[in-house]
């Protein structure tokens, strides 16, 4: 292609085709983490006290917990 050598060729076009192929898989293979997260959180939180808090108080600042 371009009067290019086939080695740079496949460099050049390979090595980008590799990491796209890398990060569909990595996204495919971690779209349930956040359910996971939900799980062990409500089991670790099991016997750590109460679980309701008091009415109207929210456990985390309305920003998602970001200062």
């Amino acid at each position: 292609m371009f009067g290019l050598p086939a080695a740079t060729v496949a460099i050049i076009f390979g090595i980008p085709a590799i990491w796209v192929i890398y990060t569909l898989v990595f996204v495919y293979l971690s779209r349930g983490w956040k359910a996971e997260d939900v799980a062990e959180d409500k089991l670790t939180a099991g016997g750590s006290g109460p679980t309701t808090s008091a009415p109207g108080h929210r456990s985390e600042p309305e920003n998602g917990g970001m200062a």
